[in-house]
């Protein structure tokens, strides 16, 4: 894994983009040689820079940039085909904008067939070895209580992939409460053992703070060029959430997290306005049709948007502004959960959820502060009360503005209950706790998968 801007990146996620985005941005020189029709052969030049570009989103869109990522390769191979149909389209509209990066047509198909290869390439390349053990950092855990136990819960496959627990180190006074055939001894000194068996990590899972931890072998590790963890940062790193059953008060205090500086909350509420304003501009005749396809609907009663109060930031309560996907009595008998298969919900707005449509309203939202474009979603004050009485720190979520999307909705598929919301409150913090501009942007980027395969939506 790889730090940047706060945000963990698997190592192999970030080769596979820069070998791809060379090979993207070479594709069009590369196809114009072949081309003997065309002569204007440059190296360097912006055509092949916003042909990367285009590459690039048309990736990240298509959900190929996203740790968790769970499809097979047959999935991936069909959103490789995906992708390259967008960029025909996405350039094809910028030919026309620009006629300065007008390339020959058949450079132009050339280029894209050499990209599906090259992208093609990288992809088998990638998963036949991302599996490979020599790939993964071997690891032992100092401690087998209850915190330790907690990683048997990382159960996605993209979150264990670039690890191997090699085995636990029990500790006295603490209950253990891992498999003891994953027990290992180290009678020579830890230093020793983390040498002879190849060991890259050693994660720190101690339940009480007064139990005594070898602060010298430990630090001989560290010294000797082994990476010492504690837990909370381990999955963290490896699962994109806080952890809430290894989270402590002081870890909320005095971890480098949790910032909101007021230059990041100015270039976070420019942000907010600048891509609301682009986003109506290209939106509103889907949103139009979408208006008046609800007013058919109910025969030309009722309202065409639906107001609801949400908690927002600092607990204030505000109206959040939907397309009506339900009937007008849907709520007669007070709030209720969303359920998979709603009865209340209209055809109309079946259709509308299931491509996000119906959030569109939230824009206004966004525009008059009540919301941002990323972060916790709102949640109802019935169901807020509930909530932070049932789920410790549940409440930490209100000190920043919540968004239309977010880390955890992307994820995490969509849930509603207690169990699904503990889940996502733990991504909330970690959006919370490494907040930047390049986490927001990764967001929209794969909230664009989430639409465009329509997962989680209800």
């Amino acid at each position: 894994m790889v730090r940047i801007f706060k945000h963990y990146i698997p190592l192999s996620l970030i080769i596979s983009g820069v070998l791809e985005a060379f090979a993207c941005y070479l594709s069009v020189p590369l196809a114009r040689y072949l081309n003997s029709y065309d002569s204007n052969i440059h190296f360097f030049n912006y055509t092949s820079l916003i042909f990367m570009l285009v590459v690039i989103f048309s990736m990240s869109a298509a959900g190929l940039y996203n740790r968790h990522l769970r499809e097979n390769f047959k999935e991936v191979i069909f959103r490789i085909i995906f992708v390259l149909i967008l960029v025909f389209f996405i350039m094809s509209f910028l030919f026309y904008l620009y006629p300065i990066l007008f390339t020959a047509r058949t450079s132009f198909v050339y280029a894209l067939i050499i990209t599906g290869m090259m992208l093609f390439l990288s992809r088998t390349l990638l998963y036949l070895t991302i599996e490979h053990d020599y790939f993964k950092q071997r690891v032992i855990v100092f401690g087998a209580g209850k915190k330790a136990s907690h990683i048997k819960e990382i159960r996605r496959k993209s979150d264990k992939r670039n690890i191997k627990i090699i085995g636990f180190i029990a500790v006295e006074d603490e209950q253990c409460l891992v498999d003891k055939n994953n027990l290992i001894n180290t009678p020579n000194g830890l230093l020793n053992y983390v040498v002879e068996h190849h060991i890259d990590e050693v994660i720190v899972a101690l339940d009480k703070n007064d139990i005594k931890v070898p602060v010298d072998e430990l630090l001989e590790c560290k010294v000797n060029g082994i990476v010492v963890l504690d837990i909370l940062t381990f999955f963290e790193r490896q699962t994109g959430r806080i952890k809430l059953g290894t989270l402590s008060p002081t870890n909320l205090i005095f971890s480098d997290g949790f910032v909101q500086r007021r230059f990041d909350q100015f270039i976070k509420r420019c942000f907010d306005i600048i891509a609301s304003i682009l986003l109506l501009l290209v939106t509103w005749p889907i949103m139009i049709v979408t208006a008046l396809a609800i007013l058919m609907e109910s025969h030309f009663k009722g309202s065409v948007f639906y107001k609801q109060k949400r908690v927002g930031l600092f607990d204030e309560n505000f109206e959040v502004i939907k397309f009506r996907s339900m009937g007008m009595d849907a709520e007669k008998d007070g709030a209720q959960w969303a359920q998979e298969v709603d009865p209340r919900v209209t055809k109309v707005g079946n259709i509308i959820r299931k491509y996000r449509i119906d959030e569109l309203p939230q824009l206004f939202n966004v525009l008059m502060g009540n919301m941002s474009f990323v972060g916790p979603r709102p949640e109802r004050p019935e169901f807020v009360k509930e909530l932070s009485q049932a789920i410790e720190y549940y409440d930490i979520r209100h000190y920043i503005k919540p968004g239309i999307t977010g880390w955890a909705q992307i994820c995490y598929p969509y849930g509603a209950t207690q169990y699904d919301t503990r889940n996502k409150l733990e991504y909330d913090l970690y959006y919370m706790k490494n907040y930047s501009i390049f986490l927001d942007i990764m967001i929209l980027l794969q909230t664009i998968q989430v639409v465009l395969w329509r997962q989680g939506a209800r």
